[in-house]
């Protein structure tokens, strides 16, 4: 969809007032959240000057300084920061108002995914054969990322859409299209004979546990403590391939989630429960749910596994 500038007049009784260009309200979006000029011209494809001089129009039209140096960065002021929750909601409306006035037309273009290993390889890959037969016109542009990757890559509009997860026993206060979501399981050699019980209150059990992100030593612990033990985490490995491998190598066990891997040399123990669940989220930047080609993806992974 082309994009679309639009401006709005605004000020108030007494205050210099003038037209604002949303590109100026994405360049104070943009300064806040990432701090410098060079990084903002990166991220929009702008010059630095370009920017610059956006950001000098919009601060004459809001009649307000609104950045100020902060040492090889710029903060924003405090008229900068009261600003920007009405800048990010007026970018989010109008992207919602693009997908509404294409709403009816045909997923089209590329859509830049990004989304954590296991969700790629279950829902991503039937979806995108599923969407390839329907809609030709769609492509979707993939590459593998932890959740909090994810969300940076949402903020700095890198990707459209974005696969995200969490534990119920590790909430983050996700909110998206909830998919997959499957309990919680113990990864054990084939011939381990112990229960989680045993295997948790043991200190010679080695755990294994996520590199990228703290969840899985949080999960870990957070189960751990119901039956009395504090685990030992060994191994930080974040393929869960490798996870798996490991554990049929005799070098330790991990909580993962149900659908993992399924290798020689290792078992998969039901813990009825005591783990909680695993559950995935797609995400899009605000405004943007609607949209024809975000929609029709976020529908295709939700529903690959029904």
């Amino acid at each position: 969809m082309p994009h679309v500038r639009k401006q709005w007049t605004v000020g108030s009784a007494g205050r210099h007032h003038g037209l604002v260009d949303t590109q100026g309200l994405r360049v104070l979006v943009e300064l806040a959240d990432h701090g410098t000029l060079r990084a903002v011209a990166d991220v929009s494809g702008y010059s630095t000057s370009a920017v610059s001089q956006q950001l000098a129009v919009l601060q004459r039209a809001m009649g307000a300084v609104l950045v100020e140096p902060a040492g090889r960065r710029l903060a924003l002021t405090p008229a900068g920061r009261a600003l920007l929750p009405h800048a990010r909601a007026a970018l989010a409306a109008l992207d919602a108002a693009r997908g509404d006035l294409d709403v009816d037309g045909p997923p089209s273009g590329p859509v830049r995914l990004a989304g954590y290993a296991t969700a790629l390889a279950l829902d991503v890959v039937p979806a995108v054969a599923r969407l390839r037969a329907l809609h030709p016109g769609l492509s979707v542009q993939v590459q593998e990322r932890e959740p909090d990757e994810v969300a940076r890559l949402l903020a700095e509009d890198a990707v459209d859409v974005g696969l995200v997860y969490d534990y119920s026993l590790v909430p983050r206060g996700l909110r998206g299209t909830r998919f997959g979501e499957v309990a919680m399981a113990l990864v054990v050699p084939a011939g381990e004979r112990r229960d989680a019980a045993q295997l948790f209150r043991d200190e010679a059990t080695a755990w294994i546990a996520n590199s990228r992100g703290p969840d899985d030593d949080e999960l870990v612990r957070g189960v751990g403590a119901r039956f009395g033990a504090v685990p030992r985490v060994v191994h930080r490995i974040d393929s869960l391939d490798l996870i798996v491998l490991l554990v049929a190598a005799g070098l330790g066990v991990a909580l993962v989630a149900g659908d993992g891997p399924r290798i020689d040399g290792v078992r998969y123990q039901d813990l009825d429960g005591v783990a909680g669940t695993r559950c995935g989220y797609v995400l899009t930047r605000p405004g943007r749910e609607r949209w024809p080609a975000n929609a029709a993806l976020v529908e295709a992974v939700a529903t690959a596994r029904t």
